[in-house]
């Protein structure tokens, strides 16, 4: 099976008119139904929040800056064509995420490191121990010469049947111990995933990795202007009067002739029914559900035990965008790990915002902080990075996906072993029940992977004839 190419002209043909409920008004569920209800089904998007968009969302200032932060999914490199045509559908206007001008700033082991957009640092200036080998490679090569084996055996990355055999043998080792077999030093992974390893990211499978990078390498990212949810948004209004806000899914039940869905509103519980259901929740969610266990052994494996990393959002409004005094542009990446930006870097305004992105472990740690510790704890963080914050926060704000009972995380990674074993058992449908969402595709924690899964499982109902 492989991931549905934009190519792919599935919607030329209708299929039998089926009566179809989709569970989740996210990115997979809303193009899933904008599909389906062009070629003629009868459709209903159950969503038990009262705004669409899932982890697609986006925060903003009432102030005359029209400042923004996107608490979700904020990157869109330019090669997500499933993404790209929806964005173009919309007419929504792109801007690049990273800023060409500016330095940036690198924070590791303590050690503030500049660069800029097209000079990377030398590997010299990092407090890390590489061979001589090693330092003279370069950013590129040091990425590409000891993955050179997987990289030349990598095949489709797209093919929901990935990795090939020549390769799968290695999806056991996280990416330090595939560079132990390989010959290199650990360090190379400290220096390609600043801002990114953490103690979950450290178990993440190596191939878990190279896909990722792959399916994404080279292209420029890009953010929507005005925010991310723009396009939910967009989606949303098509679909008015196909979403049902504001009713939890409860569970479902399937026989040979339809799916049923319990499903409770603002006062009663009730059951809906359909000649198909599209299941288009986070497996956060879904694995509290007790139609799991009637499911295939194998499906009930992958629910249960696909990773998701806890991520976190802080967005930190200050007076003056006081960093632009030394000649930085906003955006910085540490080893603890953590990522900032300034979300409007491209506004003349004075006031801004700083955005600290933290995973997993740090994530995980504001779960057990009040609002003030959070505070304390990201803006002494980003005071490191760009010093004299203190004299300048205004606000605060802080989304924690672990915390949110619609997501239950951030998204979902393999870590090792998972690979080969979990994902093709995610994509497959269940009797009448079908799977989307960035988990169920290729690209996990992408909107692409979520806009394709939704318009292949959208695809597999149409199929009927």
């Amino acid at each position: 099976m492989k991931s549905l190419s934009i190519n792919d002209k599935w919607y030329l043909k209708r299929g039998k008119p089926q009566k179809v409920l989709i569970l989740g008004a996210g990115m997979a569920g809303m193009a899933a139904g904008i599909e389906l209800i062009k070629l003629g089904h009868d459709v209903k998007i159950i969503e038990g929040q009262t705004r669409a968009g899932g982890r697609v969302e986006t925060i903003r200032i009432p102030s005359k800056e029209n400042l923004y932060a996107n608490l979700g999914a904020s990157r869109i490199p330019g090669n997500h064509e499933w993404t790209m045509k929806y964005i173009n559908q919309y007419n929504l206007q792109l801007h690049p995420f990273n800023p060409l001008e500016g330095e940036y700033i690198h924070m590791f082991n303590g050690k503030r490191i500049r660069y800029t957009y097209d000079q990377p640092a030398d590997f010299s200036n990092y407090p890390v121990e590489l061979t001589q080998k090693e330092l003279a490679m370069g950013w590129q090569r040091i990425f590409s010469t000891p993955l050179k084996n997987l990289i030349i055996n990598m095949g489709d990355p797209k093919s929901l049947a990935w990795p090939p055999e020549k390769i799968s043998k290695y999806d056991i080792y996280s990416f330090k111990e595939y560079l132990d077999l390989a010959g290199y030093s650990r360090s190379i992974s400290d220096l390609i995933n600043i801002g990114w390893e953490t103690e979950q990211g450290m178990d993440m499978s190596i191939l878990q990795f190279m896909r990722t990078s792959i399916l994404s390498y080279g292209a420029i990212k890009y953010k929507i202007v005005g925010g991310s949810d723009l396009l939910p948004m967009k989606m949303a209004e098509d679909l008015a009067k196909n979403i049902q806000y504001g009713t939890k899914v409860i569970d479902l039940y399937q026989d040979e002739k339809k799916v049923s869905v319990i499903v409770s509103g603002r006062t009663e519980r009730q059951t809906l029914t359909a000649d198909r259901v599209i299941c288009a929740l986070p497996l956060t969610v879904i694995r509290k559900m007790n139609f799991v266990k009637f499911l295939s052994k194998e499906k009930q494996k992958a629910i249960r035990e696909m990773t998701y990393w806890n991520l976190s959002k802080t967005i930190l409004q200050v007076s003056n965008r006081y960093w632009k005094k030394e000649g930085l542009n906003g955006f910085a990446a540490t080893n603890r790990p953590m990522e900032v930006w300034d979300p409007n870097y491209e506004s003349s305004e004075k006031r801004g915002l700083i955005v600290a992105y933290m995973k997993d472990d740090d994530s995980r740690l504001m779960t057990k902080l009040s609002d003030q510790e959070r505070l304390n704890f990201v803006s002494n963080q980003v005071n490191k990075v760009f010093p004299n914050l203190f004299d300048h926060l205004e606000h605060s704000y802080t989304k924690n996906w672990g915390e949110d009972p619609w997501a239950l995380g951030g998204y979902s990674i393999n870590t090792r072993g998972q690979m080969t074993t979990l994902l093709p058992h995610l994509i497959k449908p269940e009797g009448r029940i079908y799977f989307a969402g960035e988990h169920a595709s290729a690209y996990h924690g992408w909107i692409q992977g979520a806009i394709e899964s939704g318009n292949r499982a959208a695809k597999e109902i149409n199929s009927f004839e």
